[in-house]
């Protein structure tokens, strides 16, 4: 097949591993980004202005990736009409027979008379009203996210979804070729040698903002440094929240427990990273946005077959692993610590964590995938 992948976002973690899988299995794949002004700098903001106008194309991985033009920074009205021409432009040229489309704000809409698959891979309306500030909400607004949602869901040959509760959603507005399709991870992240790791060692790779709970976290690292005064935490990641939690470990007298690591974009070296460690987190708040999110960390901690500690979100909770322990937040972080005891204290069957964990390889995503689109 010849597919078009529109991300929600150019750094989308979810288009981007689909579209590879996709050149895997022998199809042909297009992938429309844009250039952002986000984070929001004096350098992104004169580069968006400088190139938000330049279209190119090249080729990375077997992937066709056109940068298409478009005016910098918010014009709904022009830029919704630049990006539907581009793309009609580019399904015309290269016989398209598909578009897969995250988008969720009107400036990156694909043409709905063409056929498209929407993809909704988070609760998007969730994240501007639980996180968004009041010029997120604002911008949200202008660029009609729910309005172009709902659009593509009515207007699209069929909707996937990462969650139950988008699937639901998803059914207010059509009946039927609804599916779920959570994230997944690299086979080769799967066949990487499993290792135990360093005893009462735990890891969190997070873009730590402030639903990572990363200050509670530190303080019930200090309760079980008492016990286990070997304990050790490493971050891995940036975000507003390091500042203030490099704050809190000096406070505590921490600094022989915690590592900062920063980001690490090498996904080989991230994953060599991981593996050092016993258990891994995934303790973002719970809340309707992270409820309704397929949490692709969880699915690579558990293609290294590490223990995991998670709080109890939905999807997490349906995939039934055996390495993952849950705990209810509670105000004192209680029930985390007790958590974390129990991952130190158990050994988890690799060979079932391993068996499970194929059935979520992007392979088997793209082929189930494959199905949908030629049935559709």
């Amino acid at each position: 097949m010849n597919i078009i992948l529109i991300p929600y976002l150019p750094s989308s973690v979810r288009a981007h591993p689909m579209a590879k899988y996709f050149v895997n299995a022998g199809n042909n794949v297009h992938i429309v980004l844009w250039n952002m002004p986000y984070p929001i700098t004096l350098d992104n903001i004169w580069d968006n202005i400088k190139n938000s106008w330049r279209y190119y194309n090249y080729t990375k991985e077997g992937v066709v990736i056109h940068k298409i033009k478009r005016l910098p920074f918010f014009f709904p009205p022009i830029n919704k009409c630049l990006f539907k021409n581009q793309v009609r432009e580019i399904f015309k040229k290269y016989n398209i027979d598909m578009i897969i489309s995250e988008t969720y704000f009107n400036e990156t809409e694909p043409p709905l008379e063409l056929p498209t698959l929407y993809d909704m891979a988070d609760d998007h309306e969730a994240f501007s009203e639980i996180y968004g500030s009041s010029i997120y909400k604002l911008g949200c607004k202008i660029l009609q996210v729910r309005k172009t949602i709902n659009n593509q869901i009515k207007n699209s040959i069929a909707v996937i979804a990462v969650s139950e509760k988008l699937v639901k959603y998803a059914r207010n507005f059509r009946k039927g070729k609804i599916y779920k399709v959570t994230n997944g991870v690299e086979g080769w992240v799967i066949n990487e040698k499993y290792l135990e790791g360093e005893k009462h060692s735990l890891v969190y790779v997070a873009n730590f903002g402030k639903w990572s709970g990363v200050y509670s976290l530190l303080y019930t690292i200090k309760k079980l440094k008492t016990e286990y005064p070997d304990i050790k935490l490493v971050l891995i990641g940036g975000g507003p929240e390091i500042p203030g939690a490099k704050k809190i470990v000096r406070k505590l007298k921490l600094n022989e427990n915690v590592n900062f690591l920063g980001r690490i974009i090498d996904r080989g070296k991230l994953f060599e990273e991981i593996n050092k460690y016993e258990v891994c987190l995934n303790i973002s708040e719970k809340n309707i946005f992270r409820d309704s999110a397929s949490p692709m960390k969880v699915f690579e901690y558990s293609a290294l077959c590490k223990k995991i500690v998670s709080t109890n979100l939905n999807e997490v909770k349906k995939l039934n692993f055996p390495n993952i322990y849950f705990y209810e937040k509670d105000k004192y972080g209680k029930n985390l610590l007790n958590a974390i005891k129990i991952a130190f204290d158990t050994k988890i069957d690799v060979k079932e964590t391993k068996d499970l964990i194929k059935k979520y390889s992007w392979e088997n995503i793209i082929k189930r995938l494959l199905i949908i689109m030629k049935t559709s």
